[in-house]
């Protein structure tokens, strides 16, 4: 039995054809012809125009004396050797344990009403 779908399948298909065509060619023909484009900047140069833009405060030159940076001790020590990151460290060895065993060792058959 052969079916015949000419009586529905061509304006379908010149719909189809028309959505595509003016899908196409609809952006490209609402375009508007823009002026050049100047080169963007980027975001460092713009930050430090709009910074050197910004008026400064007579008490805030006041307090811009340069100050050393200092270092703590702590912050050359690496997270792991804490004792924190020593527990971290601790619990993902554990749990990475627990998973091993259970995987291997829950082989038991599954004793269910619904299966």
């Amino acid at each position: 039995m052969r079916r015949r779908f000419g009586s529905w399948a061509r304006p379908i298909a010149g719909l189809v054809t028309l959505t595509l065509a003016l899908a196409v060619t609809a952006p490209v023909a609402a375009a508007e012809a823009s002026a050049p484009v100047a080169q963007p900047q980027t975001l460092a140069a713009s930050a430090k125009a709009t910074v050197a833009a910004l008026p400064i405060p007579a008490s805030v030159q006041a307090q811009a004396a340069p100050v050393a940076q200092t270092t703590s001790t702590t912050g050359s020590k690496s997270f792991f050797k804490t004792g924190a990151g020593k527990l971290a460290l601790v619990l993902m060895a554990a749990g990475t344990g627990f998973m091993v065993y259970s995987a291997f060792s829950d082989n038991d058959p599954v004793k269910s009403q619904f299966r």
